[in-house]
C-alpha cells in the first residue's frame, strides 16, 4: 500500500505542477506567494480526498491505483 500511496502522491504532484505552470501563464498577476497558496490547497485536497481514503481501505489499494493509471507505468500481465 505504501508504494501505491507514494505513486499517487508523485502523480498528483506532477499534475499540480503542470496546472500551476498553466495558471501562472494565464493569470500573470499571480505571484509566487499566490501560487504557493493554491498549491497548498490542492495538496490538501489530494491528501483528504484521495490519500486519506486510500489509507482507510488498504486492501483496495490496487483498485484505487488503477483509477489513476495513466497508462505510462508497467502493468502486470493479464
Amino acid at each position: 500500500m505504501q508504494g501505491t500511496e507514494e505513486r499517487l502522491r508523485r502523480r498528483s504532484d506532477a499534475i499540480i505542477g503542470r496546472e500551476l505552470t498553466r495558471l501562472a501563464g494565464r493569470a500573470r498577476t499571480l505571484g509566487p506567494r499566490d501560487l504557493a497558496v493554491v498549491e497548498e490547497a490542492l495538496n490538501d485536497l489530494v491528501e483528504h480526498l484521495v490519500l486519506a481514503r486510500l489509507r482507510a481501505v488498504p486492501h483496495r489499494a490496487a483498485e484505487v491505483e488503477r483509477l489513476f493509471d495513466d497508462g505510462l507505468g508497467a502493468r502486470p500481465p493479464s
